[in-house]
């Protein structure tokens, strides 16, 4: 017992210095900056500009002052983008006209002010405050915040050189990912390019060119040309797999994919395998398969699409491939190889678009909103709650308590429809002291869609409950996002789940043999070993079309 408490007593004092170098460092960081001047206003901007991209945050300009005859700047004041509040008035505009915009201003105190020194001209630091009330974005997410995106006059001229050579906006865009490294380096965003190419045309219509005019009326007016890019992917009559599946902001991912050589039993077992390995023993539930039969292709190609070998060699027999028949850099054939890359990118760059925005910003929700429906925003992505959870929210208005059922430990609702004859149940689990410890519906939406239904937001409501219980919410693992983020990390997270895996396989007792996903359980038992064939999980015997809210 000593050494425990000697232990405890050391943790705590290790914790406790750690405290205490912290805010010797937040300290010593604040005069740092209290002292700083800058040359003008301008350059004070620049200076916060990159602390806030440094921290998290993006900065915007607010108030200012003048001098005397107001030919001159004496005081500015930069805040946090979250500072302020939208005003009640243009709330309940937005209401009368269109779905009120998320809300991104939260009272953030976070400020810098700068005022000029009439004696030197040189502009000091009046005020500082660098506390905010709000998560602030990882590094990899700042650069993503308004205030740090820009196009520089240089890229606005490649942009207008592109647009004129009839490159589409999307393709500069992933032009510039390629010429920058990233998206995350090309210093703006796809939808920065998209304003930016729509101004540019008004600003050049709008200055009477007649000859700019008739050439921006023929081009929706020409001829038109279909590039059908199914034929391109299957021109060979190659089947491509892809594995897809949604993440935290409710948007499609793709896990991988992968080229089959036949369309038979065995090549398709193979592949689920190979992708179960691959995902260290997660079994998904959806496969969609994409395959055309109607094209026919070179037999050498068939014969080196075929060949069983190693990546290495696949690699090293493709160049040889391109070389042979001189295949050039913007043929489809070679583009195609980079093509997967490329729209692995896109769906990284949407993903990350998606996270700074989940930041910076939160759904709006009525003046008269359930604390539950408050708990259930702050407690999901943006996107699942507007367009699930917000959906469950108001139909959960149109149920009705029909029974009340109750156990020792549990309690069931008997849950009804006004607009439906459909009765669904509704069990509560409840700990000793009656409180709840987890929510379950006879529908199965929460299982099958990841997100509560109606009746157990009714049944929620009417037990005056002020959160959601954690079995409502899908929380996204660390260890994931680590794996997510590196090849070392993925390597490192595989290497344990696999020594786990080996720990628990042995002795998985009587559910040996079995490989349940989110909602194979639910389906007649099937051996593994005895599969012979791949079912779309919606036609799947015993296995009935969800009942959603």
């Amino acid at each position: 017992m000593a050494v425990t408490r000697g232990e405890q007593a050391g943790k705590a004092n290790v914790g406790m210095a750690k405290e205490q170098m912290a805010d010797l460092e937040s300290l010593l960081e604040y005069n740092e900056i209290v002292r700083k001047m800058f040359a003008n206003e301008y350059e004070g901007f620049q200076f916060y500009n990159a602390y806030a991209l440094g921290k998290g945050f993006t900065v915007r300009k607010s108030y200012v002052e003048w001098n005397s005859d107001r030919t001159e700047l004496t005081l500015r004041r930069y805040i946090c983008s979250r500072h302020g509040c939208r005003e009640e008035k243009y709330v309940k505009k937005e209401i009368k006209q269109r779905r009120p915009r998320d809300i991104t201003r939260v009272g953030c105190p976070a400020k810098l002010v700068i005022a000029v020194d009439r004696n030197t001209g040189q502009w000091y630091v009046k005020d500082f405050i660098d506390q905010h009330n709000h998560p602030l974005a990882p590094t990899d997410l700042g650069c993503l915040l308004r205030s740090h995106r820009t196009i520089s006059d240089e890229q606005k001229a490649e942009i207008v050189e592109l647009g004129v050579a009839r490159i589409r906006k999307h393709q500069i865009f992933e032009i510039m990912e390629m010429q920058y490294g990233g998206y995350d380096k090309v210093g703006y965003t796809s939808r920065d390019l998209y304003n930016f190419c729509h101004l540019y045309k008004q600003e050049i219509i709008a200055g009477g060119d007649a000859q700019t005019v008739i050439s921006h009326l023929t081009e929706p007016f020409g001829d038109v040309v279909v590039f059908d890019s199914t034929y391109k992917t299957n021109r060979y009559n190659l089947p491509l797999v892809p594995f897809v599946g949604a993440n935290h902001h409710y948007r499609t991912i793709l896990f991988g994919c992968g080229i089959i050589s036949h369309e038979n039993i065995e090549s398709y077992v193979w592949l689920l395998i190979t992708f179960t390995e691959a995902n260290v023993q997660k079994h998904h539930v959806s496969v969609i398969t994409d395959g055309d039969l109607a094209m026919q292709m070179k037999e050498e190609f068939r014969i080196f699409m075929y060949d069983l070998c190693s990546i290495e060699e696949i690699e090293r027999k493709w160049q040889a491939f391109l070389s042979k028949h001189e295949v050039t850099e913007d043929s489809w054939l070679y583009q195609m190889y980079e093509h997967y890359e490329s729209c692995l990118t896109k769906v990284r760059r949407n993903e990350a678009d998606d996270d700074a925005n989940a930041l910076q910003s939160e759904p709006f929700t009525e003046p008269d909103a359930s604390i539950l429906e408050i708990n259930a925003k702050k407690r999901l992505m943006p996107n699942v709650f507007k367009a699930k959870v917000q959906f469950s929210v108001q139909a959960a208005k149109k149920c009705s308590l029909i029974e009340i059922l109750d156990g020792d430990d549990t309690t069931e609702y008997i849950v009804g429809r006004i607009d439906r004859d459909i009765m669904n149940y509704v069990k509560c689990e409840l700990s000793v002291e009656a409180n709840l410890k987890g929510i379950s519906c006879s529908c199965h939406k929460l299982q099958s869609l990841g997100t509560p239904c109606s009746h157990i937001f009714f049944g929620l409501g009417f037990r005056d409950e002020s959160m959601l219980p954690d079995c409502c919410v899908l929380e996204s693992l660390t260890a994931a996002f680590i794996a997510s983020r590196s090849t070392e990390g993925y390597e490192r997270i595989k290497r344990v789940l696999e020594q786990e895996a080996a720990v628990i396989m042995p002795n998985a007792g009587a559910n040996e043999g079995k490989m349940y996903g989110p909602v194979l359980p639910q389906a007649p038992e099937v051996d593994c070993e005895e599969f012979r064939d791949v079912l779309d999980p919606m036609h799947v015997p015993g296995i009935g079309p969800r009942r959603k809210s």
